[in-house]
């Protein structure tokens, strides 16, 4: 009776990982279900990916306005992550590059810096913002933060005017906390 159920199964409940080397562009209108890893080379998110998107090495990640990740975005490598779109998990940048999340960028996450790297909020972020590097944490006029915004390193914490954060405003380095 069990080896019924199991037949019963259907078999797009399996995920399709895809991993690359080299640049990759996840084309508007297309779903990758599974994660998506590409290593030395861009990512750039269009359409839909229901997984996690990881780059390693040189390259950045890009998701577009149209683009959408339903998991966590990491890049550990020297490259970027710049959000127009939306992260359903949180973005994490580990080495020399910046996180930029745009006006239309939403991420309902937790987005950090851990590298070398700035942080720049212009968008919607429903975790906390954290810049625990040597770089800048920017929170501008149109920055939503539900969560807490922390710098803790040697970098300084700039908030806009109109800047929103629900949670607590902290530089905890040996940084400044500069408003504007």
């Amino acid at each position: 009776m069990a080896g019924l159920l199991l037949v019963g199964i259907p078999g797009a409940a399996q995920a399709d990982d895809v991993n690359r080397s080299g640049n990759y562009v996840v084309p508007k209108g297309r779903t990758i279900d599974g994660n998506l890893t590409v290593r030395g080379g861009t990512i750039t998110i269009h359409g839909k990916v229901d997984g996690n998107v990881r780059q390693i090495g040189k390259g950045s990640v890009i998701i577009s306005a149209s683009g959408e990740v339903d998991g966590n975005v990491v890049e550990s490598g020297t490259g970027y992550v710049r959000v127009r779109g939306e992260v359903d998990g949180n973005v994490v940048e580990r080495n020399a590059g910046s996180v930029w999340i745009y006006r239309t960028g939403e991420v309902d996450g937790n987005v950090t810096e851990s590298g070398t790297g700035h942080v720049y909020i212009r968008g919607e972020v429903d975790g906390n913002v954290t810049e625990s590097g040597k770089g800048h944490l920017y929170l501008y006029g149109t920055a939503e933060v539900d969560g807490n915004a922390s710098e803790k390193n040697a970098g300084n914490l700039y908030t806009y005017r109109g800047a929103e954060v629900d949670g607590n405003i902290k530089e905890s380095g040996t940084g400044s906390r500069i408003r504007r």
